[in-house]
């Protein structure tokens, strides 16, 4: 059986079971679905700010351009893959939370019926393994400083409370 005898066999089964999917309701880009789905989250306002965050700088900026039919799981994959890997500091732990947000977008288009299946859902990056605290990445004393002075200022003590006990937030 070819890709063509299997789609119409998924088309049929589909009308058997009443499922109807409108391909044109897929064409919407994610950036224009990212803000969307977004406007209507109910989260806290620090929620809030940090997922517009990772879509301003990190989602939209690789992915933003395509449709939301067209965006495949490789796409997903190779974006969580590079994130981790590109020094952009994002730890394993928020990548991983991050593509769980994305999956939650991307869900949302499906429930709308915009695209048949979910390309990021399960989308996760592994630990490589555990490794002692590394010297040379624990921020400077100039580096907290930078840290705290542009940071919110209600967090500026938590900057230098982290800092100085040796806590980390993942």
């Amino acid at each position: 059986m070819d890709g063509a005898d299997s789609f119409a066999d998924k088309v049929e089964n589909d009308k058997k079971v009443d499922i109807r999917f409108d391909p044109d309701r897929g064409l919407v880009s994610l950036r224009v679905w990212a803000r969307g789905w977004l406007e209507r989250r109910v989260v806290g306002e620090a929620t809030r700010r940090s997922y517009e965050g990772f879509i301003r700088n990190h989602l939209v900026p690789r992915l933003g351009r395509k449709v939301l039919a067209g965006l495949a799981r490789r796409d997903f994959e190779e974006f969580a893959r590079d994130l981790h890997a590109s020094g952009a500091g994002l730890a394993v732990s928020t990548v991983n939370g991050r593509m769980v947000m994305v999956a939650a977008m991307l869900e949302a288009a499906v429930v709308d019926k915009r695209i048949p299946e979910n390309p990021a859902r399960g989308v996760r990056i592994s630990r490589a393994a555990p490794c002692a605290v590394d010297e040379d990445e624990i921020p400077t004393l100039g580096e907290v400083d930078l840290i705290a002075a542009r940071i919110a200022p209600r967090y500026r003590l938590a900057v230098y409370l982290q800092a100085g006990t040796g806590q980390r937030t993942d």
